[in-house]
């Protein structure tokens, strides 16, 4: 069962129909049990009022008025209800108008005792009986032992409750039924979030869409910016691969340059032939001592350039490997990187020696690759050494997921910040190097969701905003 939607139905409709199945087993027992407590009590007042309308006539024996009984059925023939007084020795005293047929036997108990209990006849059916041992004393001090027996027919009790048990589980049923609809159109609801994801990475497969919404339920949130930052890594993972072919490109062009026109003006050719004026003259003994010298410095040039452009290749493709984001790494602290830094860079830049002060909380941490952390901050550090003051201040702000970065000299030129940030480009051409470190930084925090950003510090010095 692959879907989720159906796990959960099942999974539903099987609780709901223990809980269905218990709760109509209990409702079923608790109103049996009630209904044959009221039965007790009908039938005990049933009694009391036998013996509310029995007098004792002169010839000691007890007479029930009819007209005084509790309930007209008594008068009624074969009406489901039936009462009878018995003496002594089993003798009836009395019996209500409404028996036809003989009365179960009854069981002879100490006088006060309440007997009620279910008895099964196979001609006449199930039936309920209810019988008291009672006596009175006479005038004279004598005492007249007799028993009231009452007997209820047990179908009408069984055709009300099996009626009752009947329209309680179809109840239950219709419920059960309403409520797993309900639960479906819930679970569809609750869904779809989910399905919304789905069509979302479908059209992102087809080239339709770039990101998933991140307007998702909290507990979606999580996945959605998870695989938002994968997106982003994969599309500039392919952009990073394309800067460094077009730098491996660029570093390849002078030694193939070198070559070609080496190839063009070198009046040898490898072999056996020698170009002069457009003429070509086969190599002799005689000119082959003068041919030696040339050949070697041609030789020897093409060493030195083929081992640079391998240099240049060997050394792009450990930059491309190095670079490639790591979203799934553990979050690391920077503080070490940055002590590290900051005692090389102290080093370096001894004259004069720049005074690092780190403000960096031990409890902040990065989701970084550690190689690409030492790039990013190793960039940006070195920047600050290079262009900026003696004083260079490191702090975090673990809130807003940032590390500033301060130096005291002469700060970024407003109107060049943004233009700062792309590659090639730098402010200060006085000063030996490139104008890649500040772009590499940012298109790298770009590549794991976060950013790099210019600004300038409160007396004028340059400020390097990490965003991560």
């Amino acid at each position: 069962m692959n879907s989720i939607s159906a796990r959960l139905l099942s999974g539903t409709a099987i609780v709901l129909a223990i809980f269905v199945l218990l709760t109509g087993l209990s409702i079923s027992y608790s109103v049996k049990k009630r209904a044959e407590t009221a039965l007790f009590d009908r039938l005990q007042g049933l009694v009391y009022g036998i013996l509310g309308a029995t007098e004792i006539e002169d010839e000691q024996r007890p007479v029930v008025n009819d007209l005084a009984l509790p309930d007209s059925r008594l008068n009624q023939v074969s009406s489901g209800l039936y009462a009878e007084v018995i003496g002594n020795g089993g003798m009836q005293l009395w019996e209500s108008q409404s028996t036809s047929a003989p009365l179960p036997r009854v069981d002879y108990s100490p006088i006060g005792e309440w007997i009620f209990d279910r008895l099964d006849q196979a001609d006449s059916g199930d039936v309920h009986r209810m019988q008291m041992a009672t006596v009175w004393e006479l005038e004279s001090g004598e005492e007249l032992p007799f028993i009231v027996h009452v007997v209820a027919d047990a179908d009408l009790l069984t055709g009300q409750l099996r009626r009752f048990d009947q329209t309680l589980w179809l109840t239950l049923l219709a419920s059960a039924i309403g409520l797993l609809l309900l639960q479906l159109w819930i679970l569809n609801r609750s869904l779809q979030p989910l399905r919304h994801i789905g069509e979302e990475l479908d059209q992102i497969e087809q080239g339709t869409r770039e990101k998933l919404d991140e307007d998702v339920p909290k507990e979606l949130k999580p996945l959605a910016n998870s695989i938002n930052l994968l997106l982003v890594s994969e599309k500039n993972r392919h952009r990073q691969y394309r800067n460094l072919l077009n730098d491996l490109a660029h570093s390849l062009k002078t030694p193939l340059s070198v070559l070609k026109n080496l190839g063009e003006t070198s009046p040898f050719k490898v072999g056996s032939v020698e170009k002069r004026d457009n003429t070509q003259i086969p190599l002799t003994d005689d000119n082959a001592e003068d041919a030696s010298l040339p050949d070697l410095q041609t030789g020897q040039v093409i060493s030195e350039q083929t081992t640079q452009m391998q240099s240049t290749v060997d050394r792009y493709l450990q930059r491309a490997a190095m670079r490639t984001p790591q979203y799934l790494s553990k979050p690391v602290s920077p503080v070490p990187v940055i002590e590290k830094l900051c005692d090389s860079l102290s080093k370096i830049y001894h004259d004069p020696k720049p005074e690092f002060q780190i403000q960096v909380s031990e409890h902040f941490q990065v989701r970084l690759a550690e190689v690409d952390l030492y790039e990013v901050l190793g960039n940006v550090l070195d920047n600050a050494c290079k262009y900026g003051g003696r004083t260079i201040r490191i702090a975090s702000d673990e809130p807003s997921r940032q590390i500033v970065i301060d130096d005291d000299g002469p700060g970024f030129p407003e109107d060049a910040r943004d233009s700062l940030l792309g590659r090639g480009v730098r402010a200060d051409t006085g000063v030996e190097g490139q104008g890649l470190g500040l772009a590499s930084s940012k298109e790298l925090l770009h590549s794991y969701g976060g950013d790099l950003k210019l600004d300038a510090t409160e007396t004028g010095g340059a400020r390097v905003i990490l965003q991560f």
